[in-house]
Parts: C-alpha cells; sequence; structure tokens
C-alpha cells in the first residue's frame, strides 16, 4: 500500500523519501505476518509437566492453551513405553482448558501423551507431552502374616548341665609327676652311695701306699 503510493507519486518526491516509504512498507508487512502467525493457538502448561516424573500415577491429566478450545474437537491418545495406545477420554472443556481422565489400570512407567486440539479461530494444533510414574508396589500376601511358627525353636533340647561331666582320676597329671619324682630321688641316692664306697676306697690305697 504504502510502495504502490510511493511508485504513483513518481517524481513529486525526493529518492530519499521514495527509499523510506518503500522501508516502511516492508516493516509493515512483516509485522502483518507476525501478527497473523501469532494469533494460532499454542500449548501453554499442563498438570503434569512435559518430562515430569511422578511417585504415583495422575488422576487426570490439564492442557492449557492461550486461546480457547472447541469442545466438539479435542482430542487425546496415550502411549506406553510398549507401543500399546489408549484413547483417553475428555472429562471436559473450559475455554482454553482441557482435561482428560487417566485410566486407573494404566501400569507405571513411560508415558507420551499426543493431542489434537482446534482452537476458535479453527486453527487445529497438535504436538505432545511425555511424564512418568513407578509401577504400584504389589501388596503384602496374608499367609506371610499367619504363618505358624517354626516348632523347632519350642522343642528344642536343653544344655547339658556343667555337672553332670566328671574327671577320670586314672588320667590325672599329678600322680604321673610324683611317681617319676620318686625314681629320680632314688637315682640319685644309688649313685650317691657308690661315689662315697669310691673316695673310700680311693683313700685306703693312698694310706697304703703312704705306710
Amino acid at each position: 500500500m504504502v510502495v504502490a503510493a510511493a511508485s504513483a507519486t513518481g517524481g513529486s518526491y525526493p529518492r530519499g523519501v521514495k527509499r523510506l516509504l518503500a522501508l516502511l512498507g516492508v516493516v509493515l508487512l512483516v509485522f502483518i505476518g507476525g501478527g497473523v502467525a501469532r494469533a494460532h493457538s499454542e500449548l501453554v502448561s499442563t498438570i503434569p509437566e512435559d518430562g515430569q516424573v511422578l511417585d504415583a500415577p495422575p488422576t487426570e491429566v490439564t492442557f492449557t492453551f492461550n486461546e480457547d478450545l472447541m469442545p466438539d474437537f479435542v482430542n487425546f491418545v496415550a502411549t506406553d513405553s510398549a507401543g500399546v495406545v489408549t484413547e483417553l477420554r475428555v472429562n471436559g472443556v473450559s475455554g482454553p482448558t482441557a482435561t482428560i481422565a487417566w485410566p486407573a489400570d494404566a501400569p507405571g512407567g513411560d508415558w507420551r501423551v499426543d493431542y489434537r486440539v482446534v482452537s476458535q479461530d479453527g486453527h487445529p494444533v497438535e504436538g505432545a507431552i511425555s511424564f512418568a510414574y513407578a509401577a504400584a508396589s504389589p501388596s503384602p500376601s496374608p499367609s506371610s502374616s499367619s504363618a505358624a511358627p517354626s516348632p523347632s525353636t519350642s522343642s528344642a533340647a536343653p544344655a547339658p548341665s556343667p555337672t553332670s561331666v566328671q574327671p577320670s582320676p586314672s588320667v590325672s597329671p599329678a600322680a604321673d609327676t610324683e611317681s617319676s619324682g620318686l625314681s629320680t630321688g632314688w637315682i640319685i641316692a644309688i649313685v650317691g652311695v657308690i661315689a662315697l664306697i669310691i673316695i673310700i676306697i680311693v683313700g685306703l690305697l693312698t694310706r697304703r701306699r703312704s705306710s
């Protein structure tokens, strides 16, 4: 529009003014195109958040966009880590927010939720988020709490009394020591007597030679 006006007036404007009008026309077109692009609906937030790891499975998942949604044109599907696809039920749409019921029997693990919605301006929006939660822990078996105690603990034989074992007198080490001591004394006495006899004989022989 601005460019066309500048070209229609031909030489009535200086060359510098023509260039300025052409530049303003380009800037105006850029802003108009950007405004149209930004008018499309886009996802703003989710609960759970994209990439979140939960301690327990959610009861519902909410998607909030920047524009109001058309309730008849919202679709959500969930895919588990094994590739099994489950269509999700939409609990309701309120303005830009859609609330989806999460299946109670969905097992724990990694999940991806794909969405395709249409905003009030008629533009479709699609994408996906992911989250994960741990599998529910199994309940304890009732038989473990009612198990009977082991009979071996109550029927254990009593420990033997320490006074029931008496040492045998035939293997006393004191008796052996005493008997070995007597035999040694006798040997010393006999050797002493023999030595005394030898001394007496040597003494007698020495006297005889000297006389």
